[in-house]
């Protein structure tokens, strides 16, 4: 092989080398920017809601048919936006422990540390609205439930809706659903804790209760995607004490939900405030406004 053939292969090696690495660098921040998209943290998509003021709170137990090919995304009531704006505020400011090394396990390593007011970590994080920080202080002084670091599912649900229409009675996440079946200002919406034509279809804002065989567990519904007669929709929730403070499960056509991500679980129903309810505070979270 002459040097005119060598310098020619050199050159072709050197150009398909290049465009290789171009395509790796380009994958990986496809990559990054389709983590962001999502959340980060196994958030899942993004959140399908049409929140409309005013919007009435009642709702159907009956399966929805099929629709077109847009999401069909339930709107929230005027309550129920306020509620997912403060679950929103605090749900962000939420991380494990450093500790943990990034690794999630049972019982320690779980999103229970939230950014407090005047702290720096983590970095680009919001902090913790100071509004629910007082909240808890003040229904529950020196409670591991509510301090930084051990706050719990029933607190996240508790702190939002502390500056919209507060829970006043408190229980384990599952017992929730018998505390609040007689309570005046509130209702509830089966899911699995009823057969398909009592079943009714979940809405942003909305305290999702979940039974396991322990204590249970409970979240913000941030959004729902509904179900068609033949094709499963999508349910987001907000949560503290869990594997990621947002997790989005499929909503089936029967108006169950899909948990087999959560091995062991299942969404019993919702609560929430009765229609017509009044508001305690309309003031929105810090640097946020509502729809």
């Amino acid at each position: 092989m002459n040097s005119s053939s060598k310098a020619l292969m050199v050159l072709i090696g050197g150009v398909v080398v290049t465009t290789l690495l171009v395509f790796l660098v380009l994958s990986g921040v496809a990559a990054t920017f389709a983590w962001m998209a999502g959340g980060g943290n196994g958030s899942g998509p993004a959140l399908c809601q049409a929140i409309t003021s005013g919007t009435s709170t009642s709702t159907s137990g009956t399966t929805p048919s099929p629709g077109g090919n847009a999401p069909a995304c339930v709107p929230a009531s005027q309550v129920g936006a306020k509620v997912v704006a403060w679950a929103q505020a605090m749900a962000g400011a939420f991380y494990m422990s450093p500790s943990c090394g990034g690794r999630i396990s049972y019982p320690d390593c779980y999103d229970t540390w939230y950014k407090a007011p005047g702290t720096d970590y983590p970095p680009g994080a919001p902090t913790f609205p100071q509004a629910v920080i007082q909240y808890g202080a003040q229904v529950c002084p020196g409670c591991s439930a509510w301090a930084n670091g051990t706050y719990q599912c029933v607190s996240f649900v508790r702190g939002a809706y502390s500056q919209v229409y507060p829970m006043r009675l408190t229980a384990n996440a599952f017992d929730l659903w018998s505390v609040y079946a007689t309570q005046p200002g509130w209702m509830e919406i089966p899911s699995a804790s009823a057969p398909p034509g009592q079943r009714g279809i979940p809405m942003p804002g909305d305290v999702m209760v979940f039974k396991d065989a322990s204590l249970g567990h409970a979240g913000i519904v941030m959004s729902v995607e509904l179900p068609t007669s033949t094709t499963d929709g999508a349910i987001t929730i907000s949560n503290a004490n869990s594997v990621s403070p947002s997790t989005t499960m499929p909503l089936l056509p029967d108006l169950t939900v899909d948990t087999s991500s959560w091995p062991g679980y299942t969404v019993w129903g919702y609560i929430r405030p009765s229609p017509g309810v009044a508001f305690a505070q309309p003031t929105p979270p810090p640097g946020q406004t509502y729809p």
